[in-house]
């Protein structure tokens, strides 16, 4: 089972639109049992919706918004195994 900070990671990186079947299974699964990490994944999903409606949907070029994309996830703490702070 993957820890919060993973999940967290996957989250915020798109994760499940590319990852396994297997991989995309565990995330869900976490996702149902951990009620902090459900509420990572709606705040980020909030944020998507009103950043698109803020900028609108084709503003941003393919390279500005992978760019944009990198910087918020170097700002995320490196991810270490074990660690399960569901504030993460």
């Amino acid at each position: 089972m993957p820890t919060c900070q993973e999940i967290s990671r996957s989250i915020g990186s798109d994760e499940l639109s590319t990852a396994d079947w297997r991989r995309r299974l565990s995330i869900k699964l976490h996702l149902l049992m951990c009620r902090h990490c459900r509420r990572y994944a709606r705040q980020i999903q909030a944020i998507g919706i009103a950043t698109r409606r803020i900028l609108g949907k084709d503003r941003l070029d393919a390279d500005s918004r992978e760019r944009l994309r990198n910087s918020i996830l170097e700002q995320l703490p490196p991810a270490e195994s074990g660690d399960t702070d569901p504030n993460v």
